[in-house]
């Protein structure tokens, strides 16, 4: 009897928060966990909007309700805030994308992002998302000195954020972080593009490449060289010399072999 009564009790708090009573804030604002992401509930009811009440920005639409949602924005590193009411969420992110999809500046600057609002939407509309709630990522830094493509590094006015193995993502860029060294975030792999001072480090989760390099699946040996992997160690071929150190950093190695010259008293290129 005792457990029949606890499960009706159960019941019962959980319909009062799904039918929007009192229960519904403290459902939404204290139950969301917090995660790497580390959302932020924004003032207001309704979806995201900036300081005007405005939504025009890129994002995507699904029938699930606010967990569902921050599992579904926490996994995809393009997404950067979520709206959500019962059984109904928006996600603010470039990924399959419903509307608004070439504005993608909430996408780089959730910043921009000030509160929850419903606009001049419909009755209906305002009806459904009148205890809705915007959730905002909070864990993200800026670059504090310009990069180069080919660098495998950013410095960062703070990167209290973020730890080894974590994962950042700079505008389309996703990396995953193998050192830190004071304001420094050092990647596994080059960044393609150049990246100016001020631009939003978002954190995110690690690839699953650079998860399986951190797992210490080392680095196959470079050209004109013979050995298992290079944490196992690498040597020159037979005509070549030189020397290949394990390193922390894409490659993976440092050095190289080349052609050895040819001895005294011979002839040849190498």
């Amino acid at each position: 009897l005792l457990a029949t009564m606890l499960r009706w009790l159960q019941l019962g708090l959980l319909c009062s928060c799904l039918r929007g009573g009192s229960a519904t804030k403290t459902f939404f604002e204290a139950s969301i966990p917090q995660t790497s992401k580390k959302f932020v509930v924004k003032p207001g009811t309704g979806w995201c909007a900036d300081s005007d009440g405005k939504e025009q920005t890129t994002r995507s639409f699904y029938k699930v309700g606010c967990w569902s949602a921050q599992n579904r924005c926490e996994a995809d590193p393009m997404c950067v805030a979520f709206a959500c009411q019962t059984g109904m969420s928006v996600l603010y992110t470039t990924t399959e994308c419903k509307k608004d999809c070439s504005a993608d500046n909430w996408v780089n600057n959730p910043e921009l992002i000030a509160r929850a609002a419903v606009g001049d939407a419909h009755t209906d509309t305002l009806a459904k998302w009148s205890t809705g709630k915007c959730y905002v990522q909070s864990a993200y830094t800026e670059v504090s000195e310009e990069s180069k493509p080919g660098s495998t590094s950013l410095n960062v006015t703070d990167p209290s954020a973020f730890q080894v193995g974590d994962g950042l993502r700079v505008f389309t860029e996703v990396k995953t972080i193998i050192e830190i060294s004071s304001r420094t975030l050092v990647v596994a792999t080059p960044f393609a593009g150049s990246y100016r001072e001020g631009a939003k480090v978002m954190k995110v989760r690690s690839g699953r490449e650079v998860q399986i390099a951190l797992k210490g699946n080392a680095a196959p040996c470079p050209p004109n060289a013979a050995g298992i992997n290079v944490a196992s160690g690498c040597f020159c071929n037979a005509g070549f010399s030189g020397t290949i150190n394990e390193t922390k950093v894409h490659p993976y190695y440092a050095g190289s072999c080349s052609a050895a010259s040819c001895p005294t008293n011979s002839n040849g290129v190498s």
